[in-house]
Formats: structure tokens, sequence, C-alpha cells
């Protein structure tokens, strides 16, 4: 008896994902020498400074997540995601290039704010569509493809953007972070005709409760 299993992953999966990796990619490319461009760049920066700036960019992070999350599960079906998603995912890439603009502790501390709140808007848009979209039967296998793109990207950019900035400087790599960045943003715009509305949504999840219930009718 011969076993077939089917690996294919479908576009909307396929896309998230490529997305994700670069723009993960580009963020690994700095966030492990983030610290010691405070210390270095940054006036008066030290140890508390590089806290302070975690500790503001996860506060706003938490604050905010919940609500837009909340927000996006009520409104316009799917494509309210699509876009707090594909905007967070170009004010995340546009950030690094402020970096470069930035000499004093509370410059640092309003990015970060800003950060956590643009990776509010992304993450739990990009998490949405990636749920919505998922292969049916696929649940771990697509799961995990997105997770060994995660842990690829990052443990290639972290030594990659070390390299980057010793030889070229902070500047540089900031560029480079935001041009793959908005890269990885503008990969997401094909699948914004696959996202629906909510009457589509509503649509589809009747048909789909229809045809179980014709299953079920048959047993």
């Amino acid at each position: 008896m011969r076993i077939s299993i089917n690996l294919s992953i479908n576009k909307i999966v396929r896309v998230l994902i490529l997305s994700d990796f670069i723009i993960l990619f580009a963020v690994g490319l700095f966030a492990p020498i983030f610290a010691i461009f405070i210390t270095k760049q940054i006036q008066g920066g030290n140890l508390e400074v590089i806290g302070l700036a975690a500790t503001t960019y996860w506060i706003v992070r938490a604050l905010t997540t919940v609500p837009l999350s909340r927000y996006m599960d009520r409104t316009d079906g799917e494509r309210d995601e699509f876009y707090f998603m594909f905007i967070g995912s170009i004010l995340l890439s546009i950030i690094p290039l402020l970096f470069i603009a930035s000499s004093k502790p509370w410059h640092i501390y309003i990015l970060q704010a800003i950060n956590g709140l643009v990776n509010s808007m992304a993450v739990p848009g990009w998490r949405i569509l990636f749920t919505n979209h998922i292969d049916k039967g696929k649940v771990g296998y697509e799961w995990s493809v997105e997770d060994v793109a995660i842990g690829t990207g990052t443990a290639l950019s972290a030594y990659i953007g070390s390299i980057i900035a010793t030889n070229f400087g902070f500047n540089t790599l900031f560029i480079i972070v935001s041009i793959m960045g908005l890269a990885g943003s503008f990969i997401l715009l094909p699948i914004y005709r696959s996202t629906h509305t909510l009457k589509e949504m509503r649509r589809i999840h009747k048909e789909r409760f229809q045809s179980l219930s014709e299953i079920n009718d048959l047993k």
C-alpha cells in the first residue's frame, strides 16, 4: 500500500512565510548589536538606557496588541488585517532609518514606542491571515515551516549584521535593514485580492457549515 503525503503549501501561506522570513532577517541584522549601537552612538548611552529602551517597546506592545487584535476580529473581514499587517510592516521597515538621525536617549525611547505599536499592528494581522488560510490537515507542518524560516533567518542575520556594522558602520546597516524590510512588505501586496470581506467570510462559513451538515447526514 502506498502512502502519499502532500507537502505543498498554498500561495497565500507561502507569501506570508516568505515575507516574514525577509522582514525578520532584516530585523535580525541589527537586533543582536542594538545595545552596542546605543552605547557607541547615543549620548549618555549606557545599560540603563538599553534596559529602558527594551521596556518601552514591550510596554507599548503589551498595551496595544489586545485592543488592535480585537478591532481586527470585529472589522471588515480580512481586509483590515491586511491593511494593519502591510502598513505595520512598512512603518517597521522605516524605523531603522530614523535610528540614523538619533543621538539622545529620548530619541530611542520614542522610536521604541513606535516600534511596539507597529509590531502590534503587523504581527496580529499576519497571524490572523496565516491562521485563516492555513491548509486543512497541514496545521503542524505549515507552522513548522514558518518556525524553521524564522530560525534560519535569525541565525544567518545575526552574524551577517555584525560583519556589516564592523566593516561599514551602523548607518549602512540600518539602510540595508530598511530596504530589506520594505522588500518583505511589498511582497505581501499580491495576496490582497485573496483576502475576504466580512460578508464573503460569512458566506464561506455558511457553505462550509452546510457541507459539514451534508456529510454528517450521510453517516
